[in-house]
């Protein structure tokens, strides 16, 4: 029998091994929550909830950060948070970023909030544009389902949504494809905003794209009689001072959009304070873009600017006043198809010849005039690529002239080359070596 020195001994050594023997398990697995002689433990408590329901929470300092959470109906739960919680300190002192996957209906959620602020300073069309886009996104978002990861979409996916709006009666094929950069547009939004898609490769549908109603240049006699329709005071059927009034704003815009290549509702809504008098220029800001972008203050648009301010058809602030009513758009758009209707004009998109035609007109004369510097065409009419800006490029009557007048003088001038054989009144080289073939 052990004296009790050594009993003394063996039960210290045991213990010491014990402990020894629990650091290295506490070491390889970690503190364990569920363990009761963990200290974790005392982290979760219950506590009678409403009704007199039992419910757990748990609170607990981890790193400098004070971590709490109840309302759990069981306590592995509350432990699952907790250990989650902790982990995210952790993976961020790693440099790590952790959030929630981003749903697809999610990723619409952030495009549509996105486009409604944008839309807020636009005119109701821009607005009454963004809803139809909306529904079309809902439908995409259904198609897909609203709970699937947007990072799980494929360029299949895509397509299989095309071809059904392909298939539908009541829209176009262009319209379709407009349609689905829209929907590549929405995850594009929300990879820019959500930091679990930051390094997700989007994917792409290339859609062949065939315009209904092609735009056009607008002649020059064309653009002459509208603008004198416009201006005609015996051409207004109701002589009624609102509809006057109308007229002559339709008559101002249309000569503004003209030499200005802007965008409706860039020309509706200028400010008195976008000229710049002294320095000869003024700035367009641009609704679609949210570009800005300087042009020159050209004699004509001076001319038109400076007489609806000594006629008080100003208010100050807007160069055209009305355009602070959200109708205002549709308002000039339908006086300019009334006018146009009156002149016998050839005037709509099945002709190619609308408001927005202005703007391609003044692109194509002005990369004409400029003997083709794209560079200053593209700060004038504020387009950022060349992908965008070639759309706007049109030919032109005069084009079509010179081309076959370039043609013709070719011809002339092998006529004329073969009547003096060859230059100077020589024989030409090859007359040489025929003649020297048949002396041989």
């Amino acid at each position: 029998m052990d004296s009790p020195t050594t009993q003394h001994y063996n039960r210290a050594s045991n213990k010491r091994r014990q402990e020894s023997k629990d650091r290295k398990e506490r070491a390889a697995t970690g503190p364990s929550l569920r363990s009761p002689r963990s200290k974790m433990a005392k982290n979760f408590y219950q506590y009678t909830g409403p009704g007199g329901q039992t419910l757990h929470g748990y609170q607990r300092r981890y790193k400098k950060h004070q971590l709490r959470k109840k309302g759990f109906l069981l306590k592995r739960d509350a432990e699952k948070e907790l250990r989650q919680a902790m982990d995210d300190i952790d993976a961020s002192e790693r440099g790590e970023i952790r959030c929630k996957p981003t749903t697809t209906q999610e990723a619409f959620d952030i495009y549509k909030r996105d486009q409604d602020i944008r839309g807020q300073a636009k005119s109701n069309n821009y607005k009454a544009n963004n809803n139809s886009i909306y529904r079309i996104l809902r439908d995409f978002v259904k198609h897909f389902g609203p709970n699937r990861l947007i990072r799980d979409c494929k360029e299949s996916d895509l397509r299989e949504f095309y071809q059904i709006l392909c298939f539908r009666p009541e829209l176009h094929k262009n319209t379709a494809g407009s349609y689905m950069s829209r929907v590549q547009g929405m995850m594009k939004a929300a990879q820019e905003r959500k930091a679990d898609l930051a390094n997700w490769k989007r994917p792409t549908l290339k859609v062949n794209r065939r315009t209904k109603y092609e735009r056009r240049v607008v002649e020059p006699w064309e653009y002459a009689t509208l603008v004198r329709k416009l201006l005609d005071p015996h051409s207004v059927r109701s002589h009624q001072t609102q509809h006057d009034a109308r007229w002559r704003d339709a008559a101002d815009a249309v000569q503004l959009l003209r030499m200005t290549g802007g965008r409706l509702n860039e020309i509706l809504r200028m400010k008195l304070n976008q000229f710049n008098w002294s320095a000869n220029k003024f700035r367009l800001e641009a609704s679609k873009t949210e570009n800005e972008r300087d042009l020159p203050l050209w004699n004509p648009i001076r001319e038109v600017v400076q007489r609806r301010i000594s006629e008080e058809l100003t208010d100050g602030e807007y160069l055209f006043p009305r355009a602070k009513t959200e109708s205002f758009d549709k308002t000039i758009a339908d006086t300019v198809l009334e006018a146009a209707n009156e002149a016998e004009l050839e005037y709509g998109q099945a002709h190619g010849f609308t408001i927005h035609s202005l703007r391609h007109t003044f692109i194509t004369h002005m990369m004409e005039a400029t003997n083709k510097d794209v560079k200053l065409v593209m700060e004038w009419s504020g387009h950022k690529s060349l992908e965008s800006f070639k759309i706007y490029l049109h030919p032109s009557q005069e084009g079509r002239i010179l081309g076959s007048q370039c043609v013709d003088s070719v011809a002339l001038f092998l006529r004329s080359f073969e009547g003096t054989r060859g230059t100077r009144g020589t024989d030409s080289p090859s007359t040489k070596v025929v003649k020297a073939f048949k002396r041989h």
